[in-house]
């Protein structure tokens, strides 16, 4: 890994032109007012991270990616934001704050499985498609090791719900879009690998588990799974706290006889 001053940077995401002849913004190629023309929010992600444009089917999925993952009610996250607002601080920090609240027990879980599924089958995506049986296999193989660390398989089951209700029509429409690929098929013999370990009982893939699917499927990074998260979440952090701000509370607090204190 070269060793870079600050003088020194190369990029081919974005150029901005200013000069006497022509005011212009480049990304990845295209002159940005064109790109206003032409792309919606998910379709600009998608370039901005992949390098070109996407198919309107990986619109489409994506977009239905971002929308089911923005709000999922006053849970920790989106409690510190509201925190934010009661004592008095900016909509910036809340969001921040609020987003970096996620980590590796939630939020994080779609990047765990992401990467478990490029290492998996590392030797044969990109090429012809494997069979359900050699999948299989490969799940066995994935599940069996991480249960045998003693840790959960991640982006399956969730506490709040029996199972989650976000994942299904995300799933579908990603199917419907012919965005079901070989890291979808992976999900679902994992899953069945799951259940077989559980006596039958099924435990079914979370949101953060279809979004690693999704991604992968769409041609991202694994490393880049979080985004899809974070990104749709920061709308939601920003509701909440101008919410909070409505409802005019001060000095969010959990009241001294709900505390035990311990000696």
């Amino acid at each position: 890994m070269a060793t870079k001053d600050m003088s020194e940077w190369q990029t081919s995401i974005c150029q901005v032109i200013g000069n006497e002849d022509e005011d212009k913004i480049i990304v990845r190629g295209h002159d940005l007012n064109d790109l206003i023309d032409d792309l919606s929010f998910a379709g600009m992600m998608f370039l901005m991270l992949q390098g070109r444009k996407p198919t309107p089917a990986q619109t489409r999925v994506l977009d239905a990616l971002l929308v089911a993952s923005m709000e999922h009610g006053i849970a920790p996250p989106s409690m510190v934001a509201r925190c934010y607002a009661s004592y008095g601080t900016s909509i910036q920090a809340a969001i921040g704050s609020g987003i970096n609240a996620f980590g590796d027990r939630m939020g994080g879980l779609g990047e765990q499985l992401a990467k478990y599924m490029v290492e998996c089958l590392s030797d044969i995506a990109g090429g012809p498609a494997p069979d359900d049986e050699a999948l299989q296999q490969r799940a066995a193989t994935l599940v069996a090791g991480i249960m045998a660390r003693g840790e959960r398989v991640p982006g399956y089951g969730i506490p709040l719900h029996g199972a989650d209700p976000r994942a299904p029509k995300i799933l579908e429409i990603a199917r419907q879009q012919g965005i079901y690929g070989i890291y979808g098929r992976f999900a679902d013999a994992i899953g069945n690998e799951l259940a077989a370990a559980r006596g039958g009982w099924a435990v079914p893939m979370n949101l953060d588990g279809v979004g690693a699917v999704v991604a992968l499927d769409l041609g991202f990074h694994w490393r880049a799974t979080r985004m899809f998260l974070l990104t749709p979440r920061s709308v939601s952090m920003g509701a909440h706290f101008l919410e909070e701000l409505e409802q005019d509370s001060t000095w969010r607090h959990i009241p001294a006889d709900q505390i035990e204190y311990q000696e």
